[in-house]
């Protein structure tokens, strides 16, 4: 009953903090303006600046917190650990790589669309990197998962800490998106981001129930028929899937995969689907919030929306594990 009660909240939420973004900026648009121009859109200027401007930037803002969310209740399940999230697997570290990497042979230049291409290149690779490290001892064991991811992401970083600093002058261009940014939002990005990131969230809603009994041990998810080391790689290609399309669109913003799941588990439990399915829109309200702050925090420059999640997240982390450090036993 809880579970079904906060998915109707968050959804509601979810819908007001669009309606809220929308109206909210440089310029500002009253919310009877906001609600007429999305029922019946014009060619005046607040039409241009509600779907032109704001809509594919809320909506990519939506999606990545959505994904980044859910990826963060996986890979906490997954790892049986809740300080686990999305960029511990290095995912993060590998989309940095091929950013920057984009920025380092001047593709960046010819086409906008380099960027992400390098960034989901990476992520999706050091993916593959992290499962065959992982399994060569001929068992992807979760903890094996996690110590390669570790592994991986702080030698990429060295890698990507060599070209910011051979970079020079567009070192401020790649370090601005390293801290994470929608400012670069487009329809095609967001296009893009529907239809990998609905399809893979779906999926992994659907696989969720195999995921509770994991929870609980190996041993106890063998005997009930659950092909572990099969399901645990399903999970960690498709959580790094919509990961690294996340960090292709948006650059690195942590503590959302982190923190949203902290709060909804403890809100309702630690059933996955349930986890899952609010989480989708508690993350996506999450991130259209931060996008709203960090775009209006100054009219001559936005604050980069990895600095707003950062500011918020940590001390609500710290907060959740000082206060609730035994509700994962």
């Amino acid at each position: 009953m809880k579970s079904r009660i906060l998915l109707v909240i968050s959804i509601i939420i979810f819908f007001l903090s669009i309606i809220f973004s929308l109206g909210t900026g440089a310029v500002s648009i009253p919310f009877t303006t906001v609600l007429n121009r999305l029922i019946n859109p014009g060619n005046d200027v607040n039409s241009l600046i509600i779907w032109q401007l704001r809509m594919p930037r809320i909506l990519l803002a939506a999606l990545v917190g959505a994904s980044l969310t859910v990826s963060g209740a996986v890979m906490q399940g997954l790892f049986r650990n809740p300080l686990a999230d999305p960029y511990v697997t290095g995912t993060a570290s590998g989309a940095a790589l091929g950013a920057t990497l984009s920025m380092f042979l001047g593709l960046f230049y010819l086409s906008i669309f380099f960027l992400p291409l390098f960034a989901f290149i990476g992520a999706f690779a050091t993916t593959l990197v992290v499962l065959f490290i992982s399994g060569i001892s001929g068992s992807a064991k979760s903890e094996n998962m996690l110590l390669a991811g570790i592994g991986v992401s702080i030698f990429l970083s060295a890698f990507v800490s060599l070209l910011l600093y051979l970079l020079g002058k567009d070192l401020l261009t790649v370090f601005y998106w390293l801290m994470g940014s929608f400012s670069g939002a487009s329809w095609v990005y967001v296009y893009i981001m529907l239809i990998v990131s609905v399809p893979t969230i779906a999926i992994i809603g659907v696989m969720a129930m195999d995921l509770d009994p994991m929870m609980l041990g190996e041993d106890h998810a063998y005997s009930l028929g659950i092909d572990v080391k099969k399901i645990r790689i399903i999970f960690f290609v498709l959580s790094s899937l919509i990961t690294g399309l996340s960090v292709a669109f948006s650059g690195i913003i942590g503590f959302v995969g982190l923190v949203i799941p902290h709060i909804v588990r403890i809100l309702i439990g630690p059933k996955n689907r349930h986890l899952i399915a609010s989480s989708i829109f508690i993350g996506a309200s999450y991130m259209v919030i931060a996008d709203t702050i960090s775009r209006s925090f100054s009219i001559i420059m936005e604050l980069p929306v990895g600095i707003v999640t950062s500011m918020i997240g940590v001390p609500v982390f710290l907060f959740l594990l000082v206060k609730q450090r035994n509700y994962w036993r």
